[in-house]
């Protein structure tokens, strides 16, 4: 998915079991595995040493079967549903690395994001296009190990809970394709508080709810629907940003400078006015304590009679 993610779409690669993306590896690269996961399997995780040895190993897999799974009516159908993040997302994995930086400035005339720039980038017949490929087949295998990963949770009875960041990366695919919908020239924080008398500067750009809106909000919409393919429940981190920010100029250091947006109140004859009234129920949490006690009373109790 996480709030520095290169999209608010994709699945991470560094969750891609390699072992798992074909029937047919060969014994060589399956020594390959073997081996990584020996040299890599140590008390800290080494993260950039395990998103290049999975990404290489990929990509050997990848030069023997891509016109196979690139084909196959199960990648063409997720590529179908997906093709609107997934070809940007693409793009920009791919500018990315051409470039070695996601600071779009520096990207030439791929600076400003065009829907004409990008077909033309991803067309099969580009120079590019095995390249850019290879970023739809990751995802492809990321979406089909994510998707049996949470129905095997969901035949067990368990609920998958995903956990969704207020903020959005200022260099994601995101800001790139749409910055209109973000105020690319604030940054998200927190004030001065017990915990740090300076605030907080998180470094991401704050939404544009004013432009959000004119769509009925179509991009939050997607977002959750793409999480909703593999999780029952979310977190949403800092929640609170849907209803206010701590907004700082974009040169801020620290959280000093900045002030909530919106930093209107809103009264409770204005909220019951919109019909909200049980401000309790909204306020305080529906699975409390004593709920929690009482189920777990009931769970074990019926465990014991099972056994008779």
């Amino acid at each position: 998915m996480q709030c520095s993610s290169l999209s608010v779409f994709a699945l991470h690669p560094l969750y891609l079991r390699v072992e798992a993306i074909s029937a047919n590896i060969p014994e060589d690269i399956k020594q390959e595995i073997r081996e990584a996961r020996v040299q890599l399997d140590k008390k800290d995780v080494d993260y950039e040493a395990c998103m290049a040895t999975k990404l290489s190993i990929a990509k050997k897999i990848f030069a023997r079967e891509k016109e196979t799974i690139l084909n196959s009516k199960s990648f063409q159908e997720f590529f179908s549903e997906n093709q609107e993040w997934l070809k940007p997302y693409a793009a920009f994995c791919f500018l990315r690395n051409f470039f070695e930086t996601s600071e779009r400035s520096q990207w030439g005339r791929f600076s400003e994001f065009s829907k004409e720039k990008l077909e033309k980038l991803l067309s099969k017949e580009s120079l590019h296009y095995e390249v850019v490929s290879f970023y739809y087949y990751i995802q492809f295998h990321l979406h089909l190990q994510l998707s049996e990963a949470a129905e095997y949770a969901r035949k067990k009875g368990v609920v998958l809970k995903g956990d969704l960041p207020i903020g959005v990366d200022r260099n994601s695919v995101d800001t790139w394709v749409y910055p209109n919908l973000f105020r690319m020239n604030t940054s998200t924080g927190a004030p001065p508080d017990y915990f740090d008398k300076n605030g907080q500067n998180w470094g991401f750009p704050t939404y544009n709810w004013e432009e959000m809106s004119k769509d009925n909000y179509g991009w939050w919409r997607a977002r959750l629907t793409q999480m909703g393919k593999y999780f029952t429940a979310y977190r949403i981190d800092h929640i609170l940003g849907f209803f206010r920010i701590w907004e700082l100029p974009e040169h801020a250091m620290t959280g000093l400078c900045g002030k909530f947006r919106p930093s209107i109140p809103i009264s409770q004859e204005e909220l019951e006015s919109e019909g909200l009234w049980d401000f309790n129920r909204l306020t305080h949490p529906y699975i409390g304590q004593d709920l929690l006690q009482r189920e777990i009373v009931k769970h074990k109790t019926t465990r014991l009679l099972s056994k008779y």
